[in-house]
């Protein structure tokens, strides 16, 4: 730039055109000669102009002296004269303006920023603010230039070294356990971005190496606990931790902890490289994590029961999650095929790419819906019916069972069964007062007063047979007076329905003079009384 600079104001003197250069296809060792070929060579000419025209003016200033005449330009020269001197003048107005700008900048950087000391001569007289002596010259501008980019690049420098020594010490500062107050004193002591703060840095890092040696081992274990964390957040596989021998070494050395701190490095720079990816893939897992929640809510039992708009804010969420995990979705796929393209690599989340696990986190979610579908259904079919609960007595069936008569005995009418008289109903009777707070039994406790009513109909229904013809005949044999099938007096009649309701016992009395009833067989399908 400062070659092209040079060459326009050469151009601009001599009043001849820029010249064009080919870049295209040439090295920029060339094109840089070439130009400096031109400006040699258009220098050459300025000062062959400046020597003619010094030879111009001796010999006019001889002839005139030779005519008599005063040595006085023509007015076309005269107006040519004073442009050029205005020219000059605006020129000089534009350095003078340009060198106190640089002047006042160096003096910043140099003084406020830097705190360094001038070496050269040329350099303290730009920083003595006393002088007030304006070097404008084409040289000592470009002497000035230069000056001034060396004091910004030096500035960035230091800058740049000081803010890396900072974020060193910090990190060694954490690792060693040093006292707060401690570290805000240093800090207090070395702000700014000077070179003796530079220098006030790298004692410090010097004495927390020494520091770190003595307590190396303790410095890669926790090396090692930081490397863990990186490894889950940039969601490694157990393949590619392992990967990492070093991890496991017990020999403790500077190298090793070398080893570790670049390890942690690259980890940290893959993930600040592909941290949208990650913190997209996070969101996700709580959107997803969300809506199973939902799903799992909404089919509860007792949904309808909660208060405070419960409903409305799941409904919501509900709406929410609906719009959004699409979005993500889509995000993340097309993140994951930019990394393919830019890395010649699909992106993997645990050894699986987005896609597949996307893919996996719909089929689980699709088999746990079937699971629960299956296991409803079997647990439907494995409840037994009401019907079913309830066991098969003879109450319950329509006849009432009955000893069968013997085949050797002849055919004749049953006797009946004297019982003692029992109670109308036949079941036992239960207290059926209310509580005190009027609440009802549970089903567990009907049920066992229901087994147990079972039981004692079973026990009185065992009892309630008909008797076979020789216990009926011994006990009509015994009774003296009677001499029929139906002998006088008192008859006791147990009469039960098929519901095992028992009726009342009553006594039949046979008025005299009343012919006996025929004797009858025996019905094959006997009364349901």
């Amino acid at each position: 730039m400062k070659l092209l600079e040079k060459l326009e104001n050469l151009c601009r003197d001599l009043h001849v055109p820029i010249p064009t250069f080919n870049y295209e296809g040439v090295p920029l060792s060339e094109v840089r000669l070439q130009i400096v070929q031109k400006v040699d060579e258009f220098e050459a000419l300025a000062q062959i102009r400046r020597r003619e025209f010094s030879e111009l003016q001796q010999k006019e200033l001889k002839l005139c002296a030779c005519l008599g005449r005063a040595p006085l330009p023509l007015p076309p020269e005269l107006e040519e004269l004073k442009a050029y001197v205005e020219n000059l003048e605006t020129e000089a107005m534009e350095r003078e303006e340009v060198f106190f700008q640089l002047k006042e900048k160096i003096v910043e950087i140099v003084v406020s920023e830097l705190e360094m000391c001038p070496n050269l001569e040329f350099e303290k007289d730009i920083l003595n603010l006393s002088n007030t002596q304006v070097r404008i010259t084409d040289a000592e501008m470009e002497q000035l230039r230069q000056f001034h980019d060396q004091l910004v690049k030096r500035l960035a420098d230091v800058t740049e070294e000081v803010e890396e020594l900072r974020s060193r010490i910090d990190d060694l500062w954490k690792k060693l356990e040093v006292d707060l107050v401690e570290r805000d004193d240093f800090r207090a002591r070395h702000v700014g971005h000077s070179l003796k703060t530079l220098e006030a840095l790298k004692e410090e890092l010097n004495r927390l190496k020494a520091m770190k040696k003595a307590k190396l081992q303790s410095f890669i274990l926790k090396q090692r606990d930081e490397l863990e964390e990186w490894w889950e957040k940039c969601h490694c596989t157990q393949k590619q931790r392992d990967d990492f021998t070093f991890y496991y070494s017990d020999c403790f050395t500077e190298d090793l902890f070398d080893i570790h701190e670049r390890e942690i490095q690259k980890w940290k720079n893959y993930y600040d490289g592909n941290s949208e990816i990650f913190a997209l893939l996070k969101e996700f897992k709580t959107l997803w994590t969300e809506q199973i929640e939902l799903e799992s809510n909404s089919k509860g039992a007792n949904r309808y029961k909660n208060r405070g708009g419960q409903l409305l804010i799941e409904e919501r969420k509900r709406n929410k999650l609906k719009k959004r995990l699409p979005v993500v979705e889509d995000k993340l796929r097309s993140l994951a095929q930019a990394y393919l393209v830019r890395n010649g690599q699909e992106f993997e989340t645990f050894g699986q790419t987005i896609d597949d696990y996307i893919q996996q986190l719909h089929e689980n979610k699709e088999r746990d819906f079937k699971q629960k579908l299956s296991a409803k259904k079997q647990q439907r079919d494995q409840q037994p019916s009401c019907s079913s609960r309830l066991p098969t007595t003879p109450r319950h069936c329509s006849q009432r069972k009955v000893t069968a008569t013997p085949v050797t005995e002849p055919c004749k009418k049953a006797k009946l069964a004297v019982l003692k008289k029992v109670s109308k109903t036949g079941l036992p009777k239960f207290n059926t007062s209310k509580t005190k707070n009027n609440r009802r039994r549970s089903s567990a406790h009907k049920q066992r007063l229901r087994s147990r009513l079972f039981k004692s109909s079973d026990k009185e229904n065992q009892s309630n047979v008909s008797t076979t013809y020789h216990d009926f005949e011994k006990e009509i044999s015994a009774r003296d007076a009677c001499r029929s099938t139906i002998f006088g007096g008192t008859i006791g009649l147990q009469v039960t329905n098929p519901e095992g309701i028992r009726i009342k016992q009553e006594n039949f009395a046979i008025p005299s003079g009343i012919a006996p009833l025929p004797s009858t067989s025996r019905s094959k399908n006997p009364s349901k009384f």
